[in-house]
């Protein structure tokens, strides 16, 4: 593409300050501002919870910007896999739950609420925050249970990848 003599432009491939273009992006900014908006606003991150993050990632990924039925083919895709995800994570912990006996979980609850309710005298925080730090530095992960996850997490990512040789 030739540009006009006498006037300085940028390339063709640079110059996007035409009014398709900047349409464009102002749908997709305010698209993605949007999303980011809902993460700050707490009555909505309480009610839709994380999902407002994962909108704005999914804007970022697949942007509003092109052919609306190509834009439906894109979100329908990644709709499709995040369920395929969802449903394959469900078989996974249903599958590392079946290692571990009911009664091994039993104790391993029963000594969670004892530290937990420990650590509440010492610190004067409630039991139900204590627990939930507990559970989230690891007091209840169990090396045959990661082992599985593990291992059928890789199953997934190899067979969702196949064969590229």
């Amino acid at each position: 593409m030739k540009r006009p003599k006498g006037k300085r432009r940028l390339p063709y491939w640079l110059d996007h300050f035409n009014v398709r273009d900047l349409k464009v992006l102002l749908r997709c900014w305010a698209a993605a501002w949007v999303a980011a908006l809902l993460m700050f606003i707490g009555p909505t991150l309480r009610t839709i919870g994380t999902e407002t993050f994962f909108a704005c990632i999914v804007l970022f990924i697949l942007p509003p910007s092109g052919i609306l039925l190509t834009f439906f083919l894109g979100e329908s895709t990644l709709l499709i896999g995040m369920n395929l995800a969802w449903a394959w994570g469900v078989i996974v912990m249903k599958a590392a739950l079946a290692c571990r006996s009911a009664s091994e979980t039993q104790a391993r609850l029963t000594a969670l609420h004892e530290q937990a309710s420990e650590q509440a005298t010492s610190s004067g925080q409630s039991i139900a925050s204590e627990t939930h730090v507990l559970v989230l530095n690891g007091f209840m992960l169990d090396t045959p249970v990661t082992v599985v996850f593990f291992v059928l997490i890789c199953l997934f990512i190899y067979l969702m990848v196949g064969k590229t040789t």
